[in-house]
């Protein structure tokens, strides 16, 4: 298979980045070190260690446990990501058990997650983002040397794991989705997130998801990638650039040939008198093939927010996402951004018709806190088609004419969240989606909405 894309850029922007982290790192005699993080809405990465993992307790630990259990309850109205706009409601549930050894056997370690997801009461076909049934989830073992460079750990992983990379919008841990993506093969880090700078690089295969057996690496598809972290300069700039290659080979399951390269660049900082100001950036483009046609593409996240010193603390937050579309289907070239593995549901709508794919997307967010275990957030989106002669991926429409118009519509969320324990605590989310005059030229047009109610219990 040609790769489009040279191997000289790739290894320049590999040099750069383990550069990038080796110029920057901090003199041994430094102050402690506190890493800022982005007040983007689900754009902090969980590195490795899920984040209701624990150490067992004080005398044990080098063990480290979690158990978490959600119990959702949704509904949807005039479903847009299914034929004949389906209503239809669900209960799901999922349940994640985490087991980690550290210390006693170092500098080997070993991790383990399972995973149990169920869906009951809905009418619809199998679906394997809702329901995959008992699997393995990750299970590895890790090397991990700490002070192995000028303070900073080294650790090199093997097996299933599962994690966050960059800002999400590539590789995610997905949260509010009912299973999980998992990959299969080697991971290298240098140094952690929460030191000043880090190195991160991969080489792994997607995990099938199967509603009826067990999940399985798949045979004809590779990940590659590294990324790099530089936190150490100032609370106003955090660099994390990233390169990816993904190659999928066409098969009867999955009848997609990829061979793509993904850069990337996620920057956000904080300025002001107590950091009011913040801001969020992330820059992608991709290069290659997709069915045998020329790939190019490019997609871009640009958010500046305000936090405001009330007791409430509210933060309000203009956004804009952009992906591109592929502006002509018969010319050979391939011009629509693919998201890959990237999360979906609070950067682009609760309803989950949208993806990081052919959308022009400014959006509102506002979020406050009432008490200290009481948070609220209402965002409003439109959508429009980058490019009106390509698809609504998700809502499974298309005009190859373009004649239908771009303007696919508005969406409101609005999301509760009540920490009613130290272990427990109460999630609501409600959307509503007015279709616009695309969806009304290519269709059935009514408003639809989602809600669900999710109770997660967590030791």
């Amino acid at each position: 298979m040609s790769h489009p894309v040279s191997s000289w850029p790739a290894r320049l922007w590999v040099l750069g980045i383990a550069g990038f982290g080796f110029l920057g790192m901090p003199q041994a005699d430094s102050a402690p070190f506190k890493p800022v993080i982005t007040r983007s809405v689900a754009a902090n990465r969980i590195a490795e260690k899920p984040d209701y993992a624990h150490s067992l307790s004080a005398e044990l630990s080098w063990l480290e446990f979690g158990l978490e259990s959600r119990t959702r309850y949704e509904y949807r109205w005039n479903d847009y990501s299914t034929p004949g706009l389906i209503t239809d409601d669900a209960l799901v549930t999922r349940n994640l058990l985490y087991l980690a050894v550290k210390g006693p056997l170092d500098p080997l370690r070993l991790a383990v997650e399972l995973q149990d997801s169920r869906r009951f009461l809905s009418d619809r076909v199998a679906n394997p983002n809702l329901e995959t049934g008992f699997e393995f989830l990750q299970a590895f073992a890790q090397l991990r040397f700490e002070d192995a460079l000028d303070g900073q750990p080294l650790s090199l992983s093997f097996g299933r794991m599962v994690f966050d990379w960059a800002d999400r919008r590539i590789i995610a841990r997905n949260r509010n989705r009912n299973t999980l993506s998992a990959f299969d093969g080697f991971r290298l880090r240098l140094g952690d997130e929460n030191a000043p700078w880090e190195i991160d690089a991969i080489a792994v295969r997607p995990v099938d998801r199967n509603v009826d057996d067990l999940d399985e690496s798949t045979d004809n598809a590779t990940l590659v990638g590294i990324a790099g972290y530089w936190r150490g300069w100032s609370p106003h700039l955090v660099l994390e650039p990233y390169w990816l290659w993904f190659e999928q080979d066409d098969n009867r399951l999955v009848p997609i040939q990829r061979d793509l390269h993904t850069f990337g660049l996620h920057a956000f900082g904080q300025w002001s008198e107590k950091s009011a100001w913040d801001y969020d950036l992330s820059l992608a483009g991709q290069w290659g093939e997709t069915q045998g046609q020329a790939h190019r593409a490019w997609a871009a996240h640009a958010e500046v927010g305000r936090t405001f010193s009330s007791a409430w603390k509210p933060r309000l937050a203009l956004w804009f996402n952009y992906a591109s579309g592929d502006q002509d289907a018969t010319d050979g070239r391939h011009e629509r951004f693919d998201p890959l593995f990237g999360a979906t549901y609070a950067f682009y709508g609760y309803s989950s018709y949208f993806a990081w794919q052919n959308m022009i997307n400014p959006a509102l967010r506002l979020s406050f806190a009432p008490a200290q275990n009481f948070r609220c957030e209402i965002m409003h989106r439109a959508f429009w088609l980058a490019s009106d002669t390509d698809a609504w991926v998700r809502g499974l429409r298309r005009d190859r004419t373009g004649s239908g118009g771009d303007f696919i519509g508005q969406e409101t969320d609005i999301r509760l969240v009540w920490q009613l324990g130290k272990n427990f605590d109460l999630d609501l989310a409600y959307s509503h989606f007015w279709p616009g005059g695309f969806v009304a030229s290519t269709g059935a047009a009514p408003p639809g909405d989602f809600m669900q109610i999710a109770a997660t219990l967590r030791f």
